[in-house]
């Protein structure tokens, strides 16, 4: 008979920053909430298959430097070793060891409804010597549990796009964050209709010319088309749409709104890409990553994605963003 899993306590920061007990999760190195519950759903990917939805997404560099990025472009000042509430943390990958290199002494508590993933940082957390740093709860970020005022930084890597109320989980941040501190997140925006069109120029163009696409480039590029349409004007009445795991892309205005009506008193958005080949890496990466490196597209499809890059210069596809990161400040 296998021992029981065996939990260390948390670190000894942790437990006053939370309106509940922390309780052992399942894995070790997890933490729930005593009482707390949460109806948001998640899917497969974030469970049962977590170490290869980990594996898939891992980008720590990247992420890294949208983060730095997203700090010079506002011009904020974080405290020094902040403490630092992550949202929808997943693995960690992405934003919990982003944070330590950015970040020297900072302590962070790391978030999400996965209590799989989460393991899977505080795994990589020991291993790392950072154990005492980090504190991994199962929480929805739609109903935070840490008390008013103890943050100084709130980041989230991609997580508000996946909720059905992003603006529950925009109150929380406001709410967390000390006076003078920040909210950074990282979220797609609704530029990427300009990939709808292109992608249904393109599918449009291979019935013209009696050239079909490979059966799966023309599925992937068909369901893009429904994905992106769906996500730019989300019908929450739809009984699907508490079912999808991307929800929204994002207008700059009424993700501002949201953030002023909740307290914040600035609203600054950083785009991540605005180079020439722009749409074309994109396609071509939603590609690779849907249906494997041995799909892709025709040579004629790549002049009509450059067609839309030479039309639009830097400033406006900054302007269109497909990706960006918005940085959220509380009055001091």
């Amino acid at each position: 008979m296998p021992s029981p899993a065996i939990h260390p306590s948390p670190p000894a920061w942790a437990p006053p920053l939370f309106q509940l007990d922390l309780e052992p999760a399942g894995p070790p190195g997890v933490w729930g909430l005593s009482g707390a519950a949460s109806t948001a759903r998640i899917s497969s990917q974030f469970t049962s298959e977590a170490e290869t939805y980990h594996a898939r997404y891992s980008a720590s560099a990247h992420f890294e430097g949208l983060i730095a990025q997203a700090i010079a472009a506002a011009g904020v000042i974080i405290a020094e070793a902040p403490l630092v509430l992550d949202m929808g943390s997943g693995s960690g990958v992405n934003s919990i060891l982003p944070g330590f290199n950015l970040f020297p002494g900072a302590r962070q508590v790391a978030t999400d409804l996965s209590a799989e993933l989460l393991a899977v940082l505080a795994r990589q957390a020991e291993a790392a010597g950072l154990g005492e740093r980090v504190v991994c709860v199962v929480m929805d970020a739609m109903q935070l549990r840490v008390r008013n005022r103890r943050f100084d930084l709130v980041t989230g890597a991609s997580v508000l796009h996946h909720l059905e109320h992003p603006a529950d989980a925009i109150e929380g941040a406001f709410n967390a964050l000390k006076p003078g501190g920040h909210a950074i997140f990282m979220e797609p925006f609704d530029g990427y209709g300009l990939i709808r069109l292109a992608y249904e120029r393109i599918l449009a163009e291979a019935d013209l010319r009696g050239d079909p696409l490979a059966p799966a480039v023309a599925a992937h590029l068909t369901a893009m088309v429904e994905d992106i349409a769906m996500r730019t004007r989300p019908d929450r009445a739809s009984a699907a749409f508490a079912h999808l795991d991307d929800k929204w892309l994002f207008a700059r205005e009424i993700l501002e709104a949201q953030a002023r009506k909740r307290g914040f008193e600035a609203v600054r958005f950083v785009p991540h890409h605005d180079h020439e080949t722009l749409y074309r890496d994109i396609a071509h990466s939603q590609l690779r990553l849907a249906t494997g490196e041995s799909h892709e597209l025709p040579a004629w499809a790549t002049d009509i994605l450059d067609s839309f890059d030479q039309a639009l210069p830097p400033a406006v596809k900054r302007l269109l963003m497909l990706e960006g990161s918005v940085v959220m400040s509380r009055a001091a």
